[in-house]
C-alpha cells in the first residue's frame, strides 16, 4: 500500500502528464492515501508556481534583466527538487516558504 502511495507521489512530480497519470491512479487507489494527496497538491502548486516564474523570466530578459529570471528558476527547480525528494521517500515534507500556502489553498485537489 506504501509503495503505491509512494508511486503515485513520484509521478506527480514529472510533468503535467504525469500529474495527469497519479490524479488518475490515485481515484483507483484503495484506500485512498493522504500522502498521494498531499504530493499531488504540492506537485499542482510548484507547477503553477513554474508557470509564473517562466513568465516572470521572459518578462524580465525582455527588459535585460534575465540573470535575475534564470535565479528564480533555480530557485523553482530547487522546490520542485525537495518536493520530489521528500515524495520518493514517501514523507509529508512540505516545500519551503509556500508549502503551507498550496497545501490551505489547493484543497480543490481531491
Amino acid at each position: 500500500m506504501q509503495d503505491q502511495s509512494r508511486l503515485i507521489s513520484t509521478v506527480s512530480y514529472i510533468t503535467i502528464v504525469g500529474w495527469i497519470i497519479a490524479l488518475i491512479l490515485r481515484q483507483n487507489e484503495n484506500p485512498r492515501s493522504e500522502l498521494s494527496l498531499f504530493h499531488l497538491r504540492q506537485s499542482f502548486g510548484l507547477m503553477v508556481l513554474s508557470f509564473i516564474a517562466s513568465t516572470a523570466q521572459f518578462i524580465l530578459t525582455g527588459i535585460s534583466l534575465g540573470l535575475i529570471g534564470k535565479v528564480i528558476m533555480i530557485c523553482v527547480f530547487a522546490l520542485w527538487l525537495i518536493g520530489l525528494i521528500g515524495a520518493i521517500q514517501g514523507r509529508f515534507s512540505k516545500v519551503p516558504f509556500i508549502g503551507d500556502w498550496i497545501q490551505d489553498n489547493m484543497r480543490f485537489i481531491g
